[in-house]
């Protein structure tokens, strides 16, 4: 009986995250410079740290392996469709970083994994 409950107990962790160290220090600077150090939409250079590692299927499907990653601006991110930047692009819009018509600059994304 323990056991089984044990099992539930393991089945519903959460998902674990990358360390923040092994992140900005390892998976970070692999990403931009395979990415050439530009963002991947748009195509401007970036340095290290302005560039936004951007996970392409994100959410429970997202993975922190390399083919799911990609370099992205911060204004691409943003831009990016996706219900979980909501937060990013309230954001943007009190600092002027995006417009108030940004509805019509929304990407959706292409890459299929």
């Amino acid at each position: 009986m323990k056991l089984k409950n044990l099992r539930i107990e393991l089945v519903n962790l959460p998902h674990i995250r990358t360390p923040v160290e092994i992140w900005r220090q390892n998976i970070r600077p692999i990403i931009w410079k395979r990415d050439n150090k530009e963002c991947t939409k748009c195509k401007i250079k970036l340095k290290l740290n302005e560039c936004h590692i951007d996970h392409i299927k994100s959410g429970k499907l997202g993975k922190n392996k390399f083919i799911n990653l990609r370099t992205l601006c911060q204004r691409c991110h943003i831009l990016r469709a996706d219900h979980r930047h909501q937060g990013m692009i309230d954001n943007a819009l009190k600092k002027g970083l995006i417009p108030p018509n940004w509805r019509e600059l929304v990407w959706e994304d292409e890459t299929e994994l």
